[in-house]
């Protein structure tokens, strides 16, 4: 029974000890936590802010921010299909051109998707020196972004059949392997 208590006590010192507060520090509470705001197996989801004395300008920032997050979520999604594809390929050497060419039509397909992304959630707050604080939650539908990166890839005139075939393969396959059945 005394090991149980020392047991117990000492696990109780460790528990508060983790929650002691960073002296001269305050922790800050941000709109938009948890599971709804962030990506997953069918979502990108970005979240950020803008600050401005004037209440459009900081919508517009937060919006770029956001979408920034955004864009740089969905190229590392579609890096991380292009790096699954090339881990099979390996013995051919032509896949170092058919990752550029790969990669620059991503770059363009990012142009169009922005276009297509959703406003989750959207938050204002006036700040102590009279500033406004714009919070955006936006998110682009997986699915959507490799049905319009295979769309693109078909009409592009500068890819061999053999890549636009390869490519049409790799996005079947991410699109398979998301849990997005709508």
């Amino acid at each position: 029974m005394k090991k149980l208590i020392m047991v117990c006590m000492a696990f109780g010192s460790i528990a508060v000890g983790c929650k002691t507060k960073m002296p001269g520090m305050t922790e800050v509470q941000t709109p938009f936590t948890g599971n709804k705001y962030e990506s997953n197996n069918r979502w990108v989801r970005a979240v950020a802010s803008g600050e401005s004395m004037h209440l459009e300008t900081s919508k517009d920032k937060a919006l770029l921010s956001a979408k920034q997050r955004l864009a740089a979520g969905v190229q590392t999604q579609i890096k991380q299909v292009s790096e699954n594809y090339k881990g099979e390929r390996q013995a051919d050497e032509t896949i170092g051109d058919f990752n550029e060419r790969f990669q620059q039509l991503t770059r363009e397909v990012m142009n169009q998707i922005l276009v297509e992304i959703q406003t989750i959630d959207e938050r204002v707050f006036q700040n102590g020196q009279r500033n406004y604080v714009t919070w955006v939650a936006l998110e682009a539908r997986k699915k959507t972004i490799y049905n319009k990166l295979k769309e693109q890839a078909k009409l592009r005139q500068s890819l061999s059949d053999k890549d636009k075939a390869t490519i049409e393969k790799m996005i079947d396959q991410a699109i398979a392997d998301l849990d997005d059945k709508d």
